[in-house]
Order: structure tokens, then C-alpha cells, then sequence
């Protein structure tokens, strides 16, 4: 972990790499659900996927903090996204193809190309890029482990003062 109690890259790499995987089954039920009306809804992933949706998300979060939170609007930087998750799709998923590891086939759409991307999916890439932008990234990087364990000792201290204070308080109104 950081000195500062932020998470480290490792611990948000499972985050993105669990949440990734979890929209995955998520949407793949969906889709089961919406083309066969099964009520059963089945979702299912790859175990790639953890790696897949963990590094890109990862190198998303760097082009928001590196390139892009200052410099373009939100709109602007859901088409970067969506452009850089159909290149990491497609090389993903063409070395994958190498060792017949491919989990995905997107030959039975239209706009396919060589089975590994599909346009079709672009309005829901840049929504889902956009979104985890302001969602899972944005509140990834804010959280911190607070356990006294890693607090600082001035900290530690502030939280000593608040608390007897607080309980002083407590007293005095008893």
C-alpha cells in the first residue's frame, strides 16, 4: 500500500479487472434475456476478462489523469475511450485467437471485423466508458485504507483530540 493510505495500482487493478468481469456476466444475462426471453438469465465471462477489463481500466484511468481530465470535455474523452477499448479489444482478443483462447465471436454481427470487435457495441462502449470514468475510477482513486494502521501521526493525533473531545462533551451534558 501508499504511505498515504491511498490504494495501490494492484488493489485497483482487481477492482476494474472484478467489476469488469461482474458487467460482463451482467450484461451477457441481459442480452440472453432480451434475444431468447430466458428467465433464467445466464450470464458468462472469461476468466481473461479479469485481465482484459483490469489493465484497460487501469490505462484508462492513466489517460484521465495524465491526458485528458484538464484538456477535453467528458464527451469528448468517452470517444478516446471507446477508441482505445476497441484497439485494446481487438489485440486482446487477436492474440488470444492465436492460442485459440478467444471467449467472444462477433462474426454473426454485421459490422464485425474478423470476429473480434463489433461496431454495434460502440454506443454501449462509450456510454460504459464514460461511466466508469465517473463512477469507478473518479471513487477508486478516492478511497483509502483508514485504519490506524496507516495513519499518520498527526493524524493519530487529531483523531485522539476530536475523540476526548467528544467525550468530554459527553460528560458534560450527563
Amino acid at each position: 500500500m501508499l504511505n498515504d493510505g491511498a490504494l495501490s495500482i494492484f488493489v485497483r487493478f482487481y477492482i476494474y479487472a472484478i467489476h469488469g468481469y461482474f458487467a460482463e456476466v451482467m450484461f451477457t444475462a441481459g442480452w440472453e434475456f432480451v434475444i431468447n426471453i430466458n428467465w433464467k438469465f445466464p450470464g458468462c465471462s472469461s476468466v481473461w476478462s479479469l485481465f482484459i477489463y483490469g489493465i484497460s481500466t487501469l490505462i484508462i484511468e492513466r489517460m484521465y489523469l495524465s491526458l485528458l481530465k484538464d484538456r477535453y470535455s467528458i464527451l469528448v474523452r468517452g470517444l478516446i475511450y471507446t477508441v482505445w477499448i476497441y484497439l485494446w479489444e481487438f489485440s486482446s482478443g487477436y492474440v488470444l485467437k492465436q492460442f485459440d483462447a478467444c471467449p467472444w465471436d462477433y462474426t454473426p454481427f454485421d459490422a464485425d471485423f474478423m470476429g473480434l470487435i463489433t461496431l454495434e457495441y460502440a454506443p454501449g462502449w462509450y456510454i460504459g466508458s464514460i461511466m466508469s470514468e465517473q463512477v469507478l475510477i473518479k471513487n477508486a482513486l478516492r478511497l483509502q485504507f483508514t485504519s490506524p494502521n496507516f495513519l499518520s501521526t498527526e493524524e493519530k493525533n487529531s483523531t485522539e483530540n476530536t475523540t476526548s473531545k467528544n467525550s468530554g462533551l459527553k460528560n458534560k451534558s450527563e
